[in-house]
């Protein structure tokens, strides 16, 4: 499997004070932009970092990190901020895709896709077992997280040609090749290739026997919808200086697919099969000791191709073993990071003291409890 970075945030951070905005401000503004060409957007205020940046939400979720230099003014709109009804975001999406997509729609999702809809049906089911398990595996690690009160949108799609299409419009910096879905931050969308690539598919048996080849499809589906849960039940802060490998270890953490179960996923927490024999190689090689403290300094190792296969396992076996043995350090840890500003960055130095604050030691100094703890984990049949 070809790892990638599964969730693309664009973003600019700085090492400075955030402006305190006023607490609970839900004021429209319309913002003028002069660059790269005239531009009116409007929405609340999300945070601002005077002499450098502006965060504005738009009312279908969408963020823009606007630089000072290109703001020609701005003016209250004197009028509530209101995100879009289910209705409303159903109708935004359907003017983002090409034509023949059509919307379903679940208890806590808006799903629009031109895929077979037995398929659709079979991911919003998904989706939703994925949802009850987050927010019980939340409350029983006692992480204080809170619902979305309107529905997260999801878009499928039906061939690689269309996914790569929409990416690039969304991401142009950005290259797909192989990846079978992500989770926009900026956008707050999460997008997903129909790996089994037919559209005639009517029964859910076959949806299921294909899948059941397929496992990669399954787990990026989950892998996916907790990076969004993540950001919209405030354990994350959108477009805030997210550690890679906290981010990344809790998805794998959720992915583990189950072939006893009729979605193939029931519930997180089991060992990954790509993960922790890739973890244990990278132990006997001896590249596990005295490397894992540069996981939590920087996220640069998630960004280089040729350390992401060790910084994805790393990720998976530090998460797991401090979820499992260190549940208290993890919420404390936890509730530091939904506390981030966004657009404020933290230092190696920051990193390493937020860490420490919660856990009492560095991931070096548990290299060997961490160790011995990955080996005793056995791969689910």
């Amino acid at each position: 499997m070809i790892l990638r970075l599964s969730f693309i945030a664009v973003l600019c951070l700085f090492t400075t004070s955030l402006h305190p905005c006023n607490a609970g401000d839900e004021s429209t503004w319309t913002i003028t932009v002069g660059e790269p060409k005239p531009n009116v957007l409007t929405g609340r205020i999300v945070a601002e970092i005077p002499n450098s940046a502006l965060l504005l939400e738009e009312s279908n979720g969408h963020l823009h990190q606007i630089p000072a230099r290109q703001i020609q003014s701005r003016e209250d709109a004197k009028k509530t901020f209101v995100p879009l009804s289910s209705s409303e975001l159903a109708a935004d999406l359907s003017l983002q895709v090409p034509a023949g997509f059509e919307i379903t729609e679940t208890e806590h999702y808006v799903i629009c896709s031109n895929s077979a809809a037995e398929y659709v049906e079979f991911c919003g089911k998904l989706l939703e077992v994925v949802f009850d398990q987050y927010f019980r595996f939340m409350a029983d690690q006692k992480i204080e997280v809170t619902q979305p009160t309107r529905r997260l949108p999801i878009v499928i799609f039906a061939s690689t040609a269309e996914f790569q299409a929409f990416a690039a419009k969304q991401h142009p910096e950005i290259s797909f090749a192989d990846t079978p879905g992500y989770y926009a931050v900026t956008e707050n969308q999460t997008l997903l290739l129909d790996l089994t690539g037919d559209r005639s598919i009517r029964s859910a048996a076959t949806i299921r026997r294909r899948l059941a080849e397929k496992p990669l499809q399954v787990a990026t589906v989950v892998h996916e919808a907790i990076h969004q849960l993540a950001f919209n039940s405030g354990l994350q802060v959108r477009m805030a200086d997210n550690p890679l490998w906290l981010s990344e270890g809790l998805a794998m953490y959720f992915e583990t697919t189950s072939s006893r179960s009729s979605l193939l996923w029931n519930r997180p927490g089991l060992v990954n099969p790509r993960h922790q024999p890739a973890f244990m190689k990278f132990v006997e090689a001896s590249q596990i000791s005295g490397a894992m403290n540069s996981l939590i300094e920087s996220d640069s190792a998630f960004l280089n191709a040729a350390e992401m296969p060790a910084a994805y396992s790393k990720a998976w076996a530090l998460t797991h073993y401090l979820v499992r043995e260190k549940g208290t350090g993890m919420q404390s840890y936890l509730h530091s990071l939904s506390q981030r500003k966004p657009m404020v960055g933290l230092t190696a130095e920051q990193r390493t003291q937020e860490f420490q604050a919660a856990f009492g030691k560095l991931p070096d100094e548990m290299e060997q409890e961490l160790v011995s703890y990955i080996r005793r984990q056995r791969v689910p049949r």
